[in-house]
């Protein structure tokens, strides 16, 4: 951490943002604060002490009131408005039980008050870095381009790449003004080396391993930041509950099967969070509910297509300058965020592109006003795959090779190539999905501009062929072709079998398979468009820009609402 510290890319942004909880905290104080029992639909009742309602009534937390923990979800699933406020207390709610559950799951390990204390400390920090609608603004922020610095400079001290609002609030638990609230104003137990306990909560926040007189504390970490972690215990359940979705997991059943097991690794003791074979269906459970989650709610295509104007709207704030520094990421909440519209005057922010209208995207997200789908790309429109002769032959000369210069080839080995020549063919949907589901990973905001200008210059081309006037541009056409979700690290040795050997959950179910499988089936991609554009013209464009001669499609329109 201290050679972080000296980085520029940390100096600058974490200047930047001491201002910020400086001016947060300035007026706040703990005088009168006790101790309280708080209900949640999801934890139930819970207690707090005095030094944890220190921190859960101080502005930085309070704040988080106002930013949605779905984001633009609330749009699609009315009753989804619960706030990252919930949510922070539902995992430090979570902390306490599981804590407590691995004390009792334990024989020869216990986890002591001061680990509880630091763990409670980090569940209540941990999303103290989010801006407004949570996911969307750190889309905008972490790929600024000091950020983006920050965040390999990160990779390359700690060994970890976290999310950019987990470094924000690594940045603001370390940042002097915190240091100097938490040192006189709260009253947590123990306070004798606060610079450690609060670089050791960073850690634990961006995922990066505790190590304690040589002894590797990695559970610590697990279970703020790790595959089964209080966190995604706490979303999962409150996301899918406040939406109305049926999804559910056994909590119970994985806090009975969670313990903490120690191993020796390169001569060091680790302690590492695990989950008994005989849990592992509570996992299985865990991930189809998340799978679940991003298929109903994150990437449903209505929250998709109000995210991506927001994303216009944030993306142009910048251009003209009313959003240019982090603070005021952290201090905008969503409200206030499309108050800055009536800002942007006769200004035009992508003057190559179009003309955007800040009033009238914030019009219509208030108003639900939004574009409609023109394009879905999804297994399902693949209706063949071309394959030339040149391919097949090409697939037909490695497998007599194979033949030729293995002398020990055998009659399984034909039948195992001949299945993989079958699949070759008969998944070939799926492949040419997946192929879209990477082409566009990584793109920034002015690839995807380039992309929908493509779009824009074709779509122009149809009405010029049709004799139809032209009364749009880029800023009509959204292209929304959402990233492949990454279901956890099934990789990873954390289950334990009855007789001490570490596994991977894929030694029991093969999640990576399932969940490859999964994206290449649920993934859509999407082109939308305002209603001053034809649909059907749109979608001739589209077919035109996006796919290759290879493919044909079912017809399209069976797909729209035209």
């Amino acid at each position: 951490m201290v050679e972080l510290k000296h980085k520029k890319s940390y100096i600058e942004i974490s200047a930047d943002v001491n201002n910020f909880v400086q001016e947060k905290l300035a007026e706040y104080s703990t005088n009168g604060i006790e101790a309280k029992t708080i209900h949640d639909p999801i934890w139930g009742s819970t207690e707090y002490s005095e030094w944890e309602m220190q921190l859960i009534d101080s502005p930085l937390i309070q704040r988080l009131r106002n930013i949605s923990q779905v984001g633009l979800a609330v749009l699609t699933y009315p009753a989804a408005r619960h706030s990252r406020f919930e949510h922070t207390l539902g995992v430090a709610a979570a902390t306490k039980r599981l804590v407590d559950r691995i004390n009792l799951n334990c024989e020869n390990f216990t986890i002591n008050q001061a680990v509880k204390n630091k763990l409670i400390l980090a569940a209540i920090m941990h999303d103290v870095g989010h801006c407004f609608y949570s996911h969307l603004s750190e889309s905008i922020y972490g790929n600024l381009k000091d950020f983006a610095e920050l965040r390999k400079d990160v990779k390359e001290v700690l060994g970890v790449k976290p999310k950019p609002h987990e470094l924000l609030s690594l940045i603001i638990v370390n940042s002097d003004a915190f240091k100097s609230f938490f040192s006189t104003a709260v009253n947590y137990p123990n306070k004798a080396n606060v610079d450690k306990l609060l670089e050791d909560i960073g850690k634990i926040i961006i995922g990066v391993n505790i190590t304690n007189n040589d002894t590797i504390e990695s559970y610590q970490t697990s279970i703020i930041n790790g595959s089964f972690d209080v966190d995604k215990l706490d979303y999962i359940k409150r996301d899918s509950y406040t939406a109305g979705l049926a999804l559910d997991f056994d909590i119970e059943r994985l806090f009975t099967k969670i313990k903490v097991h120690a191993l020796s690794i390169d001569g060091k003791i680790e302690n590492r969070l695990v989950i008994q074979a005989n849990g592992v269906t509570a996992i299985e459970e865990l991930t189809f509910c998340k799978i679940m989650l991003f298929s109903y709610i994150y990437y449903h295509q209505k929250v998709l297509i109000t995210e991506d104007i927001i994303k216009d709207y944030s993306q142009a704030l910048l251009k003209l300058d009313l959003i240019n520094t982090y603070t005021d990421f952290l201090n905008l909440d969503e409200a206030s965020l499309l108050s800055l519209s009536k800002e942007q005057g006769d200004k035009k922010p992508f003057p190559k592109y179009g003309n955007i209208n800040l009033e009238q995207l914030a019009n219509n997200i208030r108003n639900r006003t939004l574009p409609k789908r023109c394009l879905e790309v999804s297994q399902s429109i693949v209706q063949n795959i071309i394959i030339n002769d040149q391919g097949k032959d090409k697939e037909l000369e490695n497998l007599m090779d194979r033949i030729r210069s293995n002398p020990e080839y055998d009659l399984d080995m034909l039948d195992a190539d001949i299945n993989n020549m079958i699949s070759y063919y008969t998944r070939s949907n799926e492949r040419y999905i997946a192929g879209f589901m990477s082409r566009f990973e990584g793109n920034t905001f002015v690839d995807v501009l380039e992309i929908r200008k493509s779009i824009h210059d074709k779509l122009v081309e149809v009405y010029e062929k049709n004799n139809v006037p032209v009364d749009f541009d880029v800023f009509d056409i959204y292209f929304v072709f959402p990233s492949v979700v990454s279901y956890g690290t099934p990789g990873e040795k954390n289950v334990l079998g009855r007789d001490g050997t570490l596994m991977s959950i894929n030694d029991f179910v093969k999640l990576e398979q399932w969940a490859s499988s999964f994206n290449a089936y649920k993934w859509r991609g999407y082109v939308y468009v305002t209603q001053k554009i034809n649909k059907e013209y749109a979608l001739e464009a589209c077919r035109a820009v996006i796919f290759d001669d290879r493919i044909e499609l079912r017809e399209l329109k069976s797909f729209l609402k035209i």
